[in-house]
Formats: C-alpha cells, structure tokens, sequence
C-alpha cells in the first residue's frame, strides 16, 4: 500500500477511537458531552406531609355529683343565688339593679320559666352571670322517683342549651332545702359535677317582709356564703338594693359561685 493511504488509514482510525471514548456505553452522546457543559443531578425534595390536626374534645363529666352549701371562706366574698322564676317585670328590674350596682349572680333557672322567657335567658346568660339547672318544673324533688329526677335535671338542661348556649354550671334541686343520693347520682349523670346547696337562707319565699329578708341576710353572711333568694317574690325583689349596700358596709364583696366554688 502507497504511504500516503495508509497514513491516511491510520489518521482515520485513531479519529474513530476518539469517538467512541467519548460517547460512554451506550454509544449515544450525552447533552454535556455535546455542549460541554457538566449537568448536575436533580434533587428531589423530600414530600412533606401537611400536619395532621385532632380536634379538640369535650369532656362531659361522669360520675356521683358532690354536695357543696358554702364556698371559699378564706376572703369576705359571698353569692347571691336567685331561683329564677317570675314575671318579666320582676326579672328585668333585678338584671338592671345588678347591672348598675355591679353584682354579679347565680341563677339558677326553671326549665319551664325559661321556656317561656328566652329573652330575658339570654339576657341572662350575655350579661356573664353564672346560670345553673333548677329543673324543668320545680318539683318538690326528693319525693320523686329516679325516673322523674332525671326526666327534670335534663329537661332543663335541654333548654338551657338551646337558649344559652350550654347546661349551666350548677344544679340545685327543687323543693329541699338539700339533697339526696339519687338526685347527687342523676345530677352527675346529667353532667354537673356539683349539687350547688346554700348555708345562708333568709326564708324570703314565705315572703316575711323586705326587712326581714334584709336583715336575716345581712346577719347571715360570712366569707364564703351562699345566698339563697327568689326573683318571683316581690319583697326581694323591693328590698335588693338595700340588702346589697348593707351587705357592702359589713366589708364584704359579692362574687358568682364560680368564683367561690371549685
């Protein structure tokens, strides 16, 4: 072969080698190989999952509900509990006498009352006085059966739900002066941990006179006392602003039982 072909061949050759160095093994030429450039590798970020959100649960409590008649007694605090019942007169005037004199209150509610009255319970409940269950019909309580006991605490309960917003803190039963173990059994299993009772009682259902009701609180109070009074008797009511100021300068505040009770 003349020199100048196989040089030729051999030039030929040596430029194919080059080739396919430069192509990798499966003989295609790369982007980067191409162009030059070196290509990094693409990073995935890790998928995150968005946090899962548990809501909140309610617990309604279960169990025996306890008997309490007074409150905290290491300061000059009482509360005023009103079983709440009356015409729309009498209610609206002890919500206003409240009001102007800043004293906060404990009703407790007639389920049947209320039924009647929604708007002065809402009232009620929009002004953040404490509300509690005082049954649906006002029965002398302990006389009945359990079936009736429960039918009562729930039936209020239901309406106070309805009309406020919830069941109320407290139950206190109908027509005793106290309790008894199947009402503490009912109340609870209704959901009210406590059975709201009162150490201080001026009697004012008997409607003895707005003076005697005044006076029987005014010397019946202590720190931590409960007030038992009624917004359906018109001596109360007449005399409530009176009873507060005496009251007041014996050096004692007023507080819901909530504030009082635990």
């Amino acid at each position: 072969m003349p020199l100048d072909r196989r040089q030729f061949l051999l030039g030929a050759l040596a430029l194919g080698a080059a080739a396919c160095s430069s192509t990798g093994s499966s003989g295609d030429a790369s982007p980067a190989a191409a162009t030059g450039t070196s290509v990094l590798p693409t990073t995935v970020p890790p998928t995150t999952a968005a946090p899962t959100t548990v809501a909140p649960t309610t617990t309604r409590f279960s169990g025996t509900a306890r008997y309490i008649p007074n409150g905290d007694t290491s300061a000059k605090r009482v509360a005023l509990t009103f079983h709440t019942e009356g015409t729309v007169a009498q209610v609206t005037r002890l919500l206003d006498m409240a009001k102007s004199l800043e004293v906060p209150l404990t009703m407790l509610i007639v389920g049947k009352w209320l039924e009647s009255n929604r708007a002065l319970g809402a009232r009620i409940a929009d002004a953040g006085h404490d509300i509690g269950n005082h049954t649906y019909s006002h029965l002398a309580l302990p006389d009945q059966t359990r079936t009736v006991v429960a039918q009562e605490i729930e039936r209020c309960a239901v309406l106070l739900r309805d009309v406020t917003g919830n069941a109320g803190r407290w139950f206190r039963p109908s027509g005793s002066n106290s309790t008894t173990a199947l009402i503490n059994e009912e109340a609870g299993k209704a959901g009210y941990p406590i059975v709201l009772g009162f150490d201080t009682d001026p009697l004012d259902y008997q409607d003895p006179g707005s003076a005697t009701v005044r006076s029987r609180v005014v010397a019946g109070v202590k720190p931590g006392a409960i007030v038992s009074l009624h917004s359906q008797h018109q001596g109360t009511i007449d005399v409530f602003e009176s009873m507060v100021a005496a009251v007041r300068e014996k050096g004692f505040t007023f507080a819901k039982a909530s504030d009082l009770v635990r």
